[in-house]
């Protein structure tokens, strides 16, 4: 049994300041201090993400965990160890018949198990678990208050973490629309177009601006305009790739990054947004009255850095503009 100053040094560390460190970072420090406080074989976190159950694992001489994905809805043991409420010991997993493969931990293959459920705001999220190999002595009540102890400091832990990131996310995200803002756009194409030139790569910037807004707000109210642009900027999300940036530029403009991606490339993925928005119906909106002019420029052929792309992509907007509207527009094309 390590000292007491060793598992308040553990404790101390594992509640340092969670913001600073990813989530595998914190679970690595979770499962460590696990095998370190009650001198363990293996460690087992079991965390609800979304509509999944993830498992993660750290056997003793491991350097980094080891993530498992398992079946959606966990097992049927989590269950009941969430329903109960409390910590439970396990003489030997191998022959307790209420425990399947997904609640052992791999490397592990018998002997004492604990297993602490996790909870946040009154409810189960997961569970954490430490065990030892067969013929090693049993878990007991000094146990159970040490493991419970690191349970309730990594709930705490993840919740801290989970804050974090929503704060990161406020902090770079367009309160109405919900994509990025122009201040992560900026910083965003900064580093896209070093990552682009690094490896000789091509890197399209389009710039887009909503037709006939004004109108419409005009018509039925700023309110149904807002809600316009949430749906516009929803469409836009659907029709990129996931390491896109889409990002507001203005009132009614938004900025599409596209790495990796030349000229024509660019072209088609916002004709395929254009049309997106020309064919779709709109509340209060006469059919293809709201349209979207894009303006298309890519690096290094049209600028060599952020603010001379930004430039050259608006003035392929104002010539789409100037054409008629709803059309896209590159550096290339004829001025109208």
């Amino acid at each position: 049994m390590p000292s007491p100053q060793r598992v308040l040094q553990a404790l101390t560390e594992h509640g340092g300041r969670p913001a600073a460190r990813t989530r595998p970072a914190l679970i690595q420090r979770v499962l460590e201090t696990a095998l370190l406080m009650v001198e363990g074989r293996g460690a087992v976190v079991q965390a609800t993400r979304g509509r999944r159950i993830e498992r993660y694992w750290l056997r003793r001489g491991m350097r980094e965990v080891e993530a498992i994905e398992d079946p959606p809805g966990g097992t049927e043991f989590l269950r009941l160890l969430g329903r109960g409420g409390a910590p439970v010991m396990v003489a030997d997993v191998e022959k307790d018949g209420h425990l399947t493969a997904e609640d052992r931990c791999p490397g592990v293959a018998g002997g004492p198990a604990l297993f602490v459920p996790l909870r946040q705001r009154e409810q189960l999220w997961g569970s954490l678990a430490v065990y030892r190999g067969r013929g090693e002595r049993p878990f007991g009540p000094k146990d159970i208050g040490l493991v419970s102890l690191l349970a309730a400091w990594t709930s705490l832990a993840f919740e801290n973490l989970r804050l974090s990131e929503s704060l990161e996310r406020l902090a770079v995200t367009d309160d109405l629309t919900q994509v990025y803002n122009f201040r992560y756009l900026k910083s965003a194409l900064r580093r896209e177009i070093k990552r682009a030139g690094r490896y000789r790569q091509d890197l399209s910037l389009v710039m887009i601006d909503v037709d006939n807004l004004k109108g419409y707000n005009d018509r039925f109210g700023h309110l149904r305009g807002s809600s316009l642009l949430k749906e516009i900027a929803a469409r836009f999300l659907a029709q990129v790739r996931s390491f896109d940036i889409i990002a507001k530029y203005g009132g009614d403009e938004f900025t599409l990054i596209l790495p990796q991606t030349e000229r024509e490339g660019a072209r088609i993925v916002a004709e395929r947004m254009r049309e997106s928005i020309a064919n779709h119906g709109f509340p209060l909106a006469e059919a293809g009255k709201i349209t979207i002019s894009l303006g298309v420029a890519t690096y290094p052929h049209d600028a060599a850095d952020a603010h001379g792309l930004i430039q050259a992509a608006d003035r392929a907007l104002y010539r789409a503009k100037k054409a008629g509207r709803n059309r896209v527009a590159t550096t290339m094309d004829r001025a109208a």
